[in-house]
């Protein structure tokens, strides 16, 4: 017989299960990214007070700003997930109005130097997650709190400290913001019908049922399917079912209200979110899709997202509702009997 050793635990298997949900909960990269930076900027004041530039460098007050920066990542790393995108464009203003701070007490070109390195890791990290005001405001909040930490610390040369560092941040969040912005739009934008992708949608629907569920406003979800749609591009080539989609998405995007969401699901299939909206209500503005413009119908599920309730179950439910509408359509076609059942 071949002797064999015990199975070796892994490094993960052997933490407590305690220990294991709180090191591997998975939390969203705008929440670890946060308490990265925060940490790495904990670590610098840290270090510049262990091996300080000059004898005058205000190591007190440079430490201090070292613990709490190393506080603030421990924070964001324990409630990320539970913070909103306005907390985290509030926290990292507060980095920056910190640093500011700092360096109105600095009364160092080291410590003042050695502070400001920390704005332009803010600003990439505002450009890359935050939406086009978040990044314009987290640049002027830069800007001018820079502007009054030089004037209040006394500094020779504050013109110049104040353009480079200006200059600077926003060339990041001008230059980084756009890119970042036009990337997270062909992330979530289905580029046939120009309408959400589902990644999209589902980012988007989130934060609607969010505000529903704090708000308590009713919010409608609703299916679309084509009808006979694979046999357009059968019949008539996958360009012409293209350019049918197409021509749908825009005219369906024309007719919706400035709250409504809409999304290409896949394939012929659509989803549309109503805030403000219950399911009985939901027929009016259904109503507004149908497209007299183009040789296509469509079926629909409608149902409720219900508190609590996930967006693919709610979606379970709708696609329920649709195929019990596509049934009865299959039913008149075969017997030639309508039923009482929407379809467009």
């Amino acid at each position: 017989m071949i002797a064999t050793s015990p199975p070796r635990l892994s490094a993960r298997e052997a933490l407590p299960p305690s220990a294991l949900r709180r090191l591997t909960a998975r939390r969203p990269a705008i929440a670890w990214s946060l308490s990265l930076l925060f940490l790495f900027k904990g670590l610098v004041c840290l270090t510049t007070v262990a091996f300080p530039i000059s004898s005058q460098e205000p190591t007190g007050l440079v430490a201090t700003t070292g613990l709490v920066a190393i506080a603030a990542a421990c924070g964001v790393w324990l409630w990320g997930s539970r913070i909103p995108m306005l907390g985290y464009e509030f926290i990292a203003a507060g980095g920056s109005l910190t640093a500011s701070w700092v360096v109105s007490h600095a009364a160092t070109h080291g410590g003042m130097m050695i502070t400001a390195f920390s704005y332009p890791w803010i600003a990439i990290y505002a450009a890359h997650f935050f939406p086009r005001r978040g990044v314009i405001i987290q640049g002027l909040v830069i800007s001018l709190g820079f502007g009054a930490g030089l004037l209040l610390g006394g500094l020779s040369y504050v013109v110049i400290y104040w353009i480079i560092v200006t200059v600077t941040i926003w060339s990041i969040c001008l230059v980084l913001g756009h890119l970042s912005e036009a990337l997270r739009r062909q992330a979530d934008t289905d580029p046939l019908t120009g309408l959400l992708n589902r990644s999209g949608f589902q980012i988007a629907a989130n934060r609607e049922h969010a505000i529903a569920q704090r708000t308590g406003s009713p919010l409608t979800l609703a299916v679309l399917d084509l009808d006979g749609f694979k046999q357009i591009n059968d019949s008539r080539g996958h360009l012409v079912g293209d350019h049918l989609l197409a021509e749908l998405g825009r005219l369906w995007r024309a007719r919706l209200r400035a709250g409504d969401i809409l999304a290409r699901h896949g394939g012929d299939e659509f989803v549309l979110l109503l805030p403000s909206t219950a399911p009985e209500s939901a027929a009016a503005v259904l109503d507004r899709l149908r497209v007299q413009e183009l040789p296509i119908t469509w079926s629909v599920g409608i149902g409720e997202w219900l508190r609590g309730e996930s967006l693919s179950d709610c979606i379970a439910r709708a696609d329920a509702d649709l195929y019990t509408v596509k049934n009865a359509l299959r039913v008149r076609d075969a017997r030639g009997v309508v039923p009482l059942l929407a379809s467009s």
